[in-house]
């Protein structure tokens, strides 16, 4: 990148290591995450049973009846019966036409819906922000587990950290940060890593944490870092575990007043009061600043994803963004030191288009670690469009279903990639290919199996 120190050794990013480490007991914290049931379709139908009597009889005419022949009373019964059992036909055949009528509606869809009609927001304190920005993180703890990381700032003003773990499948709150000083309606970026796999350490029962990077501003639009580390083996009585701001808090570094935020480990992305990108990077044991140089459109969004699998662990990294003339682009650069080129055709989308991306491994045999690129956008009409590379044809754009809604105004759009610094690595895998933003005041999840996008439901709030 320019400016940069040609000479810079690769991977002086690693050494990094937060001020304030506590030791303390950590514990076991269940994770989890709230699945939304799509409505069935099915209807209870109620037939007017309850109502079917005649209307009471007086004495007169009771005796009436008595005095009629008993050839007419034996002539009233069988109709009787004939007439129910005409009835009966008619409730039976009713409740066939209905289930006919509901398996072949052509509105039934096996898509997973968050819900059939849009919720109003929580007033809990736990509910989002109505501009809540939105961080996500995670990592692959085997080749079919994960956990994942989402921050989110309440209506309170504070910053949640929710926790998943694949296993038990359920959302739960990890922490409440209220000495983070957040502005309201701060735009939120997370990355993580494990600590002794970054310092090339080893991992052990009491040497195993990882440690979640959350950004954000604050009231004078200064880039935050609050650091959460926690430990994976809670067997160990000296579980090393810390939670509270970071070094780069005291910085001072200013973004512009309408900036969003990306970051994917060890580099943070923003946009300054000149609308220019601004990108901090961990080397040397404290951060550092560089103006990439790249003018941006006022209130862009960003997306940071490793370029490949070879080159992400010095800094190889497509970075996303809106260029002032509104077109979005797609630059990459093979390690921290090399400058931006371009690597897929601009393409125009509308001012302040909400915007996420996320990558996966093509496979263990692609050349070069090739990575399958997904950018998810909001276009004119609201609806969310995906633009994607995964194979040699090059960048193609479609449609999503409408199932996954439209995000809510003013808010955006995060994905979901891995950290490459863990015990297990990137996997081959679409486990973890989700997307989150806000709908209704609520936090949707949506998921891609790397044909189709389902809708998941809503991040529980505890």
């Amino acid at each position: 990148m320019a400016g940069r120190d040609a000479a810079e050794p690769q991977g002086v990013q690693r050494a990094y290591s937060p001020p304030g480490l506590e030791v303390s007991t950590n514990a076991e914290v269940e994770q989890g995450l709230e699945v939304f049931h799509g409505d069935d379709g099915l209807q209870v139908v109620n037939f007017g049973l309850d109502g079917i009597g005649g209307e009471s009889k007086s004495e007169a005419q009771i005796k009436e009846t008595e005095r009629k022949p008993a050839g007419k009373k034996l002539w009233l019964i069988i109709a009787g019966v004939v007439s129910l059992l005409v009835i009966v036909a008619a409730i039976v055949g009713g409740v066939i036409a209905s289930r006919h009528r509901h398996t072949s509606s052509p509105s039934a869809s096996s898509t997973p819906s968050a819900s059939s009609t849009p919720s109003k927001p929580s007033s809990s304190p736990n509910a989002a922000h109505e501009r809540s920005g939105i961080g996500v993180t995670g990592w692959w703890t085997s080749s079919s587990s994960f956990n994942i990381r989402l921050i989110y700032q309440g209506q309170d003003g504070n910053l949640r950290i929710m926790g998943f773990h694949s296993g038990d499948g359920n959302w739960s709150t990890l922490a409440t940060l209220k000495d983070t000083s957040a502005k309201q309606g701060t735009p939120i970026a997370a990355s993580c890593f494990n600590v002794p796999v970054f310092y090339f350490t080893p991992v052990t029962s009491s040497n195993n944490y990882m440690q979640v990077e959350i950004f954000y501003l604050n009231d004078q639009d200064e880039i935050q870092e609050w650091v959460f580390r926690e430990q994976q083996d809670v067997t160990s009585s000296s579980a090393q575990t810390h939670n509270g701001s970071g070094i780069m808090s005291s910085k001072g570094w200013k973004a512009g007043a309408n900036s969003r935020l990306a970051s994917y480990w060890p580099s943070v992305i923003y946009q300054d009061g000149d609308n220019l990108m601004q990108e901090a990077y961990c080397a040397n044991l404290t951060w550092n600043q560089e103006k990439v140089g790249l003018k941006c459109h006022e209130g862009s969004a960003f997306a940071e994803i490793p370029y490949s699998v070879n080159t992400a662990g010095s800094g190889g990294e497509r970075i996303i963004y809106q260029r002032d003339d509104q077109k979005l682009h797609v630059a990459k650069r093979a390690n921290l030191t090399d400058e931006l080129s371009t690597d897929a055709p601009p393409f125009a989308v509308p001012a302040d288009a909400p915007m996420g991306a996320f990558t996966v491994p093509r496979g263990s045999n692609a050349p070069h670690g090739a990575m399958n690129t997904y950018i998810l956008w909001q276009g004119d009409t609201g609806a969310l469009q995906m633009t994607w590379e995964d194979d040699s044809t090059g960048w193609r754009t479609s449609s999503t279903p409408a199932s996954l809604g439209s995000p809510d105004n003013g808010t955006d759009i995060s994905c979901l990639t891995p950290t490459i610094w863990s015990v297990t690595s990137l996997q081959s895998d679409y486990g973890m290919a989700r997307c989150y933003y806000l709908v209704d005041g609520h936090i949707r999840e949506v998921h891609y199996d790397g044909s189709n996008w389902s809708v998941i439901g809503n991040v529980q709030m505890d």
